[in-house]
């Protein structure tokens, strides 16, 4: 999922770093608790798309060399 503004990146991130339990979705749509990784990919995917809003994406890719293609190899879950 990709925002178009960061208040609401930033809004959704902060609702799932202070939930008590995130729930996920398998390919069967049963609903399960998030593994501590999912969680992570979710807020990270935020991150990301504020930095990308903000022209910062280098703050990503400067870490990892292989991302150059930006968020396109993220998948919302």
């Amino acid at each position: 999922m990709e925002y178009e503004n960061v208040k609401e990146a930033l809004k959704d991130a902060i609702e799932i770093a202070e939930s008590k339990e995130v729930i996920t979705w398998d390919i069967d749509t049963n609903s399960r608790p998030a593994t501590t990784e999912e969680v992570q990919e979710m807020i990270r995917e935020r991150l990301y798309n504020i930095a990308d809003l903000l022209g910062l994406s280098e703050l990503y890719l400067e870490n990892n060399p292989t991302r150059k293609e930006g968020l396109g190899w993220l998948h919302y879950k």
